[in-house]
């Protein structure tokens, strides 16, 4: 039984180090940016395991003491209390931070064939209700009908635009954050998609063309207005091509971005959106069209408040359950004309 010091140069951390290393190290095809992020944050909470907390004696020895049940049970007790995190904060890690730690440790002693008896995960929820038709409608109109109004701000202009190729395509947050204007065709009647690689594939998914509506259409020429105000700083002359903006979603104000080394430091307006960017956008959409609703709601009077509104039910404020509505509905139209796979696909036309 090992006495060694607790320490992060321990045997087992160095052969932990070692393989995570390695498979970092694959290419993306191979092992997934999620996948390695998540094996990263493995390492570093067991090295903060070993160095704050001890987990048992055996577990500095090699790979094996550090992943035999008792030294795993006594690092998810930590990670469950919260302890062994690594932004300094000691709030438990929930249900799915400890799938995925445990994940990662199936993935290391597979390529290490470290013998491991993975623990139960924690159950997987099941997905939030999708968006029926009708909500997904009142947030389409919400928006148009204020831009109709000129109450038309960036903000609104943009969501919009991005919200109708949401409802056109099933796009999720990746999807749109990996849009380029050139995706567009010059009149805007359809896009070009790649949809991010899911777990493990060996080939990229199929560059797909879709047919933007002509609320779509509409909403995308206003935006472009506005898209080429917001970029003309980045695009003047193109001296440098590498520096000049391409994605589609960018963004209006200023933002701080924190670097690997953890200082911050200001983007100004026009910088591509990222996927939790593209987040945001859809969080403070919803917001305003619950705020604006429940105004509604408590005026029992106004015009505006017809036979619907009293089954209206809070828009959520993720993309994720719009997508995977709008994503079953097209797939329903597939199946129903016999389409299997296709790369130009019909969005809609309303």
């Amino acid at each position: 039984m090992s006495t060694a010091a607790q320490t992060p140069t321990a045997p087992s951390l160095i052969a932990l180090s070692r393989a995570v290393d390695e498979l970092c190290a694959l290419p993306t095809e191979k092992m997934g940016s999620s996948s390695k992020k998540h094996l990263r944050a493995l390492q570093g909470a067991f090295a903060r395991a070993l160095k704050n907390h001890g987990l048992i004696p055996d577990a500095y020895d090699d790979l094996a003491s550090l992943f035999s049940p008792p030294s795993v049970d006594e690092f998810l007790h930590l990670a469950v209390r919260g302890l062994i995190r690594g932004d300094g904060k000691t709030i438990p890690e929930s249900d799915s931070q400890i799938r995925a730690r445990i994940r990662a440790m199936e993935i290391v002693a597979a390529h290490t064939g470290t013998p491991f008896a993975p623990p139960e995960k924690p159950p997987v929820p099941a997905p939030a209700p999708v968006v029926p038709p009708p909500t997904r409608a009142l947030l389409l109109d919400h928006f148009k009908g204020q831009v109709a109004r000129s109450i038309s701000e960036p903000f609104r202009i943009r969501f919009l635009a991005m919200y109708g190729i949401v409802l056109d395509t099933g796009a999720s947050s990746g999807t749109l954050a990996a849009q380029h204007v050139a995706h567009l065709a010059r009149d805007l009647s359809t896009i070009r998609i790649q949809r991010p690689r899911q777990g493990r594939m060996a080939e990229p998914p199929p560059i797909e063309e879709w047919e933007l509506s002509p609320a779509t259409r509409d909403a995308l020429n206003t935006y472009l207005l506005l898209w080429k105000e917001l970029t003309k700083r980045y695009q003047r002359g193109r001296e440098h091509e590498q520096n000049a903006v391409r994605h589609l979603w960018v963004s209006l104000e200023h933002n701080n971005r924190r670097l690997p080394d953890g200082t911050f430091v200001q983007e100004p307006p026009g910088m591509p959106l990222r996927p939790r960017g593209v987040q945001r956008v859809f969080f403070r959409a919803a917001e305003a069209l619950n705020e604006e609703m429940e105004v509604l709601q408590s005026q029992r009077d106004a015009p505006q408040v017809g036979a619907a509104v009293p089954e209206w039910k809070p828009m959520p404020t993720r993309l994720e359950p719009i997508r995977r509505a709008v994503e079953g509905e097209l797939r329903q139209r597939e199946e129903s004309v016999g389409v299997q796979q296709v790369i130009i696909v019909r969005g809609r036309t309303a």
